[in-house]
């Protein structure tokens, strides 16, 4: 890839002390060279500015394939940049006002708990397992960097309505997957809900 030769021009400027005649003629030249080889000179060097800034972009960035609602970041060893993978749900919260750093959810579900578990809608959650009543993991599609995370588990009914003292016990917690059961209170046993909601934080 060459940069273009910007030319000067080779006649005669137009300058105040010449006589009338010279400078109109002078001034026609100029005009005409200028047309003739400047402005494609400036088009060229558009061009090759373009192109300059696309090929930095593809020798110092990942593919962008995919890759529509990421961020570019800086990489912990501030010698590379890397994407960071930010959902359309992620990226609505970064309007929230205050100077506290925010953590985005790195996986959540929404599912029917209730014969076979069926997700409604989520985020990095390839599937729910029906352990027993009450009892699933959460499997992720991609796996959290270690166990370390945050589980927020809570239920919005029953399918008995008459019950309504419940709590979630961690049964074991990896970093491909989360598995929990949603204890019936008043009766110490396993239930399934109608809708379960966990969000992963990290």
């Amino acid at each position: 890839m060459t940069a273009p030769v910007i030319r000067q021009f080779t006649g005669t400027i137009p300058d105040k002390g010449q006589s009338q005649t010279a400078f109109d003629t002078n001034v026609d030249a100029f005009l005409d060279w200028q047309a003739l080889q400047f402005a494609p000179d400036l088009v060229a060097f558009g061009t090759f500015a373009n192109d300059t800034a696309a090929a930095l972009v593809a020798a110092n960035l990942p593919s962008l394939t995919g890759r529509a609602l990421d961020a570019v970041r800086v990489n912990a060893a501030a010698d590379d940049v890397e994407f960071a993978n930010v959902t359309a749900a992620g990226w609505a919260l970064l309007n929230a006002s205050g100077s506290a750093p925010m953590y985005a959810a790195r996986a959540w579900v929404t599912f029917s708990g209730t014969g076979t578990p069926s997700i409604r809608a989520g985020g990095n959650v390839s599937s729910i397992t029906d352990n027993g009543p009450g009892d699933y993991t959460v499997n992720f599609a991609t796996a959290m960097q270690d166990h370390y995370y945050s589980a927020q588990v809570t239920i919005e009914d029953y399918p008995d309505s008459n019950r309504y003292f419940w709590q979630p016990v961690r049964i074991t917690k990896t970093a491909s997957s989360y598995r929990f059961k949603q204890l019936d209170g008043a009766l110490g046993e396993g239930t399934d809900s109608e809708t379960s909601n966990v969000a992963i934080f990290r």
